[in-house]
């Protein structure tokens, strides 16, 4: 039985001249920003941030760790990233940066990234993630709600799947003239988020109670507006 012929493979529009000039121009420019942003991202390491295990021979695509900040249900805990840059466009264009783990991406919001951000400002922000996660846009809806709402059990599992996924050790690999960082003392960690939602719920409740007795139902929705406004993140975060 005769084979069905393989068809050629359709011939990609050649570049023209001044295209492919301006498009190595570009590669050019993000190669020399990126290595200077490495550079001096690895002289003053952010805190719980590290090289990957391996040397970088593809400044384009390489790996950080971030170790599990204290004071979180992440301590203890060694987590690789993956880092691409785009060979051109870089810093205008957004790196595609992925955790490698079971629940391994994060969005990076195109209209969030600024060439001002820079890859020190951008690692530091998916360090803070696991301080507080990004509610705004979860990837797992139920994760979020638990973490909202039922912040020790979220916290116990966090635990959890960090010991059976995530403690494994990684060596880094360090380049030249790099400074070892050195780990922050712990800090208490507070679930501002999550506080705030067990108290605007526990607010609801006593409203709903008051109104059911009392019947003012207008001055007493007044006076819980006024309750939940008082647990704003800023208060929370701005305490005198």
């Amino acid at each position: 039985m005769a084979t069905a012929p393989v068809p050629e493979p359709e011939p990609q529009p050649e570049l023209s001249t001044a295209a492919a000039r301006r498009q190595d121009e570009e590669r050019k420019t993000a190669l020399r920003i990126i290595r200077n942003e490495l550079r001096l991202l690895w002289r003053d390491p952010p805190p719980y941030l590290r090289p990957g295990p391996e040397p970088v021979t593809d400044p384009f695509h390489w790996e950080v760790v971030i170790d599990g900040p204290a004071g979180t249900p992440y301590a203890g805990g060694t987590f690789p990233v993956d880092i691409q840059l785009p060979a051109a466009g870089y810093p205008f264009v957004h790196p595609k940066v992925t955790f490698k783990t079971l629940e391994g991406n994060m969005v990076l919001d195109a209209e969030s990234w600024s060439c001002a951000t820079k890859l020190r400002g951008l690692l530091i922000g998916f360090v803070s993630v696991l301080y507080d996660p990004l509610l705004d846009y979860p990837i797992n809806y139920d994760i979020a709600e638990q973490y909202a709402y039922d912040y020790e059990r979220y916290e116990a599992e966090a635990r959890a799947w960090t010991r059976e996924f995530s403690s494994a050790p990684v060596v880094s690999h360090y380049p030249p003239n790099a400074v070892v960082g050195r780990t922050p003392p712990a800090v208490p960690h507070f679930p501002a988020t999550a506080a705030r939602r067990r108290a605007e719920a526990e607010a609801r409740r006593r409203a709903a109670a008051a109104a059911a007795s009392s019947g003012s139902g207008e001055s007493l929705w007044r006076r819980v507006i006024g309750y939940i406004q008082s647990w704003s993140p800023y208060r929370l975060l701005h305490t005198d």
